[in-house]
């Protein structure tokens, strides 16, 4: 192995594949608490220095740790012959629901406040802390036996939670109809995309075998998520496509409706 093989060798390092809240997942869990009280005490100097900074911290870490656990997949070592091969995993393509909050932290860093970074943000606010929320509750097929990994999966989720809610509590996302409406455009952007690439990399016959399912919604491979699965197995992929971007908005309501309702709380 050369010494960048040798670099990702020892950084492929293994660990008892965690289980759901026991002490790795309930240690991400009072890290998120920890740090959404820490967020919420400085709320009141709030600028957009702080705003850049909380953006930057969660979305170069959210990035570095998705390189390296692309490239971790990607390796393979046989000590018995001292070989090493690299096979990209299409499957973990970094192009999903709960990946795209790095892309947009990353991006809205160079935007200043106006129509696209506010909706930028209001898709984090409201859409993509779905899937941040029900990774954090049920991670059971999130976790695995790498170490570096099961960080990554948490840092991605329970960072992009963080960010959601700070986004929320410093006001920085208003709650208002317009807000979401423009969270939801934003979604039917990237799956506009997701779908591209679906059809794209499917159809260039580079796969052998493999699967690639960007946001779930490919016509080609049935997805793993639960209740998604089984109605994408029962019904006509069209109307799985509508109850699945339907299922989103529903979601994104849910979280407006609860985030309308404690502000309102605490107006009074």
């Amino acid at each position: 192995m050369n010494l960048f093989e040798n670099i990702i060798y020892k950084l492929n390092f293994e660990m008892k594949t965690p289980k759901p809240f026991g002490w790795f997942h309930l240690m991400w869990i009072v890290l998120v608490i920890a740090s959404i009280v820490f967020l919420y005490t400085i709320r009141k100097k709030y600028n957009e220095k702080q705003l850049k900074s909380v953006l930057f911290i969660y979305g170069v870490i959210a990035f570095i740790l998705e390189l390296l656990k692309q490239i971790i997949w990607s390796f393979n070592y046989d000590p018995v012959a001292n070989i090493v091969t690299w096979d990209y995993q299409w499957y973990a393509a970094p192009f999903q629901l709960c990946t795209t909050p790095i892309y947009v932290c990353l991006l809205c860093l160079f935007l200043k406040k106006g129509k696209i970074r506010d909706s930028l943000l209001s898709y984090i606010a409201f859409i993509t802390i779905l899937g941040s929320i029900t990774t954090i509750l049920f991670p059971d097929s999130c976790f695995v036996s790498t170490a570096l990994v099961n960080i990554h999966t948490m840092w991605l989720h329970c960072g992009s939670l963080v960010v959601s809610i700070y986004l929320l509590i410093t006001k920085e996302v208003e709650i208002k109809w317009s807000n979401l409406k423009n969270a939801f455009i934003v979604f039917l952007i990237f799956a506009g995309i997701a779908m591209y690439l679906n059809l794209v990399i499917y159809n260039l016959g580079i796969l052998n075998g493999e699967t690639f399912n960007m946001f779930y919604i490919s016509p080609y491979f049935i997805t793993h998520l639960p209740i998604y699965n089984t109605i994408q197995e029962n019904t006509p992929y069209l109307v799985y496509l509508f109850l699945y971007i339907l299922s989103i908005f529903l979601g994104s309501l849910v979280i407006y409706l609860i985030s309308l309702g404690i502000n309102k709380l605490k107006r009074k």
